[in-house]
């Protein structure tokens, strides 16, 4: 029986126009790791998430064949999600799906980074272009032990996607789940060697690796939302490969 969760620390990062908090004292999972990211201003967080896709100090850091392989493709890709964020509001007045996902996607790798010390990796589409739907997981992060973190996330304005079955794209459990099962997250090592570091792509080709999966949340009670979460990623066979599972709800206020 998972117990009811409640906040620990709480940051508060004005530049991202959000509040990042530890949800703590949920028992019997002790490889499950829960944040909640509550974003107040989607202005700042657009401006910031903007700021975030044209830093280049990432590319800087490689060795030069990995800079060429990867400046062109950042820089297009780059330019294209920059545009994304300049419009934070869809005209319904809703956040535009598109929008959401990235500040699923980055917001949670912020919060991980926050709240348990991570290391941040460039979202996977500055790297890996997206030429189909569902091609793998969204993001990723590098953790104290030097395992990487596979992101997979999972938007929508009107629910709280966190479920669905093994490979269902519905829910980020049920879409995480099913490409483990498919190896999607070995696929990527060829890129994490130069991105994340030899000692962590080296945990990887021994199947030592954490799964993130984060969602928006729609919901009076976030905090009950995040204990369904905890208990629903319970369910699922192939995430059990995973050392870790980072749960990370993402909620916005429209004003």
């Amino acid at each position: 029986m998972i117990t009811t969760p409640s906040y620990g620390r709480v940051f508060a990062e004005e530049t991202w126009g959000s509040t990042f908090s530890e949800v703590t004292s949920i028992s019997g999972t002790g490889n499950v790791f829960v944040c909640h990211v509550k974003v107040e201003d989607l202005e700042k967080i657009a401006l910031e998430l903007s700021t975030k896709v044209v830093d280049r100090s990432w590319i800087n850091e490689l060795d030069a064949r990995s800079k060429r392989a990867y400046e062109t493709t950042a820089a297009k890709t780059a330019q294209a999600l920059v545009e994304v964020f300049r419009t934070t509001r869809s005209a319904d007045d809703k956040v535009a799906s598109e929008f959401g996902e990235l500040m699923v996607s980055m917001g949670s790798s912020k919060a991980l980074e926050i709240v348990f010390g991570h290391r941040c990796l460039p979202i996977a589409e500055l790297w890996k272009p997206k030429l189909a739907q569902n091609e793998g997981f969204d993001f990723h992060t590098v953790c104290a032990s030097n395992y990487i973190n596979f992101g997979e996330a999972k938007f929508s304005g009107s629910s709280s996607p966190y479920g669905g079955n093994s490979g269902d794209n519905s829910g980020a459990g049920g879409q995480a789940d099913g490409f483990i099962n498919a190896t999607k997250h070995l696929m990527d090592g060829v890129h994490l060697g130069a991105l994340a570091g030899e000692i962590a792509a080296g945990n990887l080709d021994t199947d030592q690796f954490g799964v993130i999966l984060a969602f928006s949340i729609n919901a009076n009670n976030p905090l009950l939302v995040l204990k369904n979460a905890v208990e629903n990623s319970q369910t699922y066979e192939h995430l059990k490969k995973a050392q870790n599972i980072y749960i990370v709800g993402v909620s916005h206020e429209i004003n």
